[in-house]
């Protein structure tokens, strides 16, 4: 065929095509029984019009960092620093509007780092936290302004690799979780403990972890000097020995232990690989890979989960983890898994209702510790042949803002943070992607600008506590009206930890039912 008909034809496809774009309506075409749906002219418009390009991803990346030489200029005021928090979409919104709420966080963190004093964070979420994304950001950018490193507290058997670290687990051994999979089984006494899963250690096991060498890992979660094992229910003579490079650590329980115990070695530097032994039987909770001091945050993401699940978790157990792992922030990232099932207003309720009943949980479990919840990022899916905000997200976002703030707990609006409805198909086509293709996801540099932001927010409010105990004149900010002489803050529990935590391979008592 000449090169001129070859021409010709694609020319008479593209007219076809664009005749049947302008004209093909935007309800489809009843055939059948079936409905026919074209891309279409008239969609085009509809888009256009409910601003679906109009969300500069550019200029909302800008807003989430904000330039340091105006926050630097705000911080001369408290009047103008709290301003700025309350009006910056990208700050946490404070139950009652109260700055103090994450003060009793920020006066365990006055500890230097070399104190051995280690803050947790408990990073708990769905998918978009998997493979330490989001968390691994917000630890970094943590443990750069307050100490620390590490990948955290890690489950003994990973269902989905991290890129923090790498491990492995062997022997007799069987996982355990809240969550139903495959690979775990189910507990009858709800066991679950602080990583919503257990491994049950029957005679024998091995634990093995070494520094990441992954392109996405943190270079501070690659600092390993801490290792700690959180377990539980404990045979007589249970041990656990630790070879790291040319180190070898031993430790023995006496007795059986029916309750929660904490077992810690403090290396004398950074190790490259690491292996715990086990021998008789016991429930591990999580192994904690931290470095000296300073602050963690642990990364917990559940897949297709949509966060109501924490009741189902023996309390007396989660408090006494709670407790010895010295947490001192509880992060709910949750939302996005909910809207499949959410058709209406009542549904949202429920949803919500349930989600009130996790927080209460956790106020049980860690009176001493602060909430945050995360709310859910925007998602698009395909409605009559357009990409739009799934419906009801908005919604479903206002509202669990609400009722947090109602219960005390703060509240960090992802959702507006990424510049509202509609805002996941520009972080999508930016380049490079923010967003996964399936509209739902951010790619790991779009989790960076997550985790980055979100780190930004909890500093924010530090410098904001700093500034408010440099004008206060002594140097010290009231916790609930009370403040110790040597600066550490009085709670039902210790945020730090601090007095629960073996140093040096000593065995920490059980812990009283909470």
């Amino acid at each position: 065929m000449k090169p001129g008909k070859i021409l010709l034809f694609f020319l008479s496809v593209f007219a076809v095509l664009f005749v049947l774009w302008y004209f093909f309506p935007a309800e489809g075409v009843e055939v059948g029984g079936l409905t026919l749906r074209f891309p279409c002219y008239e969609s085009r418009l509809g888009d256009l019009r409910e601003g679906g390009e109009a969300v500069d991803v550019d200029s909302v990346l800008v807003a989430m960092h904000e330039d340091e030489a105006r926050l630097e200029r705000m911080k001369d005021s408290l009047d103008t620093f709290l301003e700025y928090l309350r009006s910056n979409v990208g700050s946490i919104v404070l139950p009652g509007d109260d700055p103090s709420f994450l003060d009793s966080l920020f006066a365990a963190l006055e500890s230097p780092s070399d104190s051995g004093r280690v803050v947790r964070i408990m990073h708990y979420g769905d998918s978009q936290l998997e493979m330490d994304r989001i968390s691994g950001t917000l630890r970094q950018k943590l443990q750069e302004r307050f100490g620390g490193s590490g990948p955290g507290m890690v489950p003994m058997i990973q269902h989905i690799a991290s890129v923090s670290v790498r491990q492995g687990a062997g022997g007799s051994i069987g996982r355990y979780s809240c969550v139903a999979d495959t690979l775990a089984s189910y507990d009858s006494r709800h066991h679950y403990g602080i990583m919503t899963q257990f491994v049950k250690v029957r005679g024998g096991g091995t634990f093995t972890f070494r520094k990441s060498d992954h392109a996405l890992a943190k270079e501070r979660a690659k600092e390993i000097s801490r290792v700690s094992v959180l377990f539980g229910s404990s045979s007589p003579a249970f041990t656990l020995t630790l070879r790291c490079d040319t180190l070898e650590r031993t430790e023995v329980l006496d007795s059986a232990v029916s309750g929660t115990s904490l077992v810690t070695w403090t290396l004398p530097g950074n190790v490259e690989r690491g292996t715990l032994t086990f021998k008789g039987s016991a429930e591990v909770y999580g192994i904690m890979l931290d470095g000296p001091g300073g602050i963690t945050v642990d990364n917990q993401a559940i897949r297709g989960c949509a966060g109501d699940i924490f009741t189902r978790i023996d309390s007396t157990l989660m408090a006494e983890n709670m407790r010895l792992a010295g947490t001192g922030l509880v992060i709910l990232q949750y939302g996005g898994n909910a809207m499949p099932g959410i058709g209406s207003t009542q549904a949202i309720t429920k949803y919500v209702d349930r989600m009130q009943a996790q927080m209460d949980y956790f106020k049980k479990v860690a009176p001493w510790a602060r909430i945050l919840f995360v709310g859910p990022a925007d998602m698009c899916k395909s409605v009559n042949g357009r990409l739009v905000t799934w419906p009801r997200l908005e919604q479903l976002n206002d509202s669990l803002r609400t009722r947090c703030l109602r219960n005390g707990v703060a509240y960090w609006d992802t959702f507006r943070v990424m510049g509202g409805a509609g805002s996941m198909r520009g972080w999508v086509s930016h380049n490079p992607p923010l967003g996964g293709p399936d509209y739902i996801h951010f790619t790991s540099r779009g989790a960076d600008e997550i985790g980055e932001s979100l780190a930004k927010a909890i500093t924010s409010l530090y410098d904001y506590y700093c500034l408010r105990r440099q004008v206060s004149g002594t140097g010290q900010v009231s916790v609930d009206g009370q403040v110790s002489p040597d600066g550490q803050v009085s709670s039902d529990g210790p945020a730090s930890g601090d007095g629960q935590v073996s140093v040096d391979g000593q065995i920490e008592e059980e812990v009283p039912d909470a």
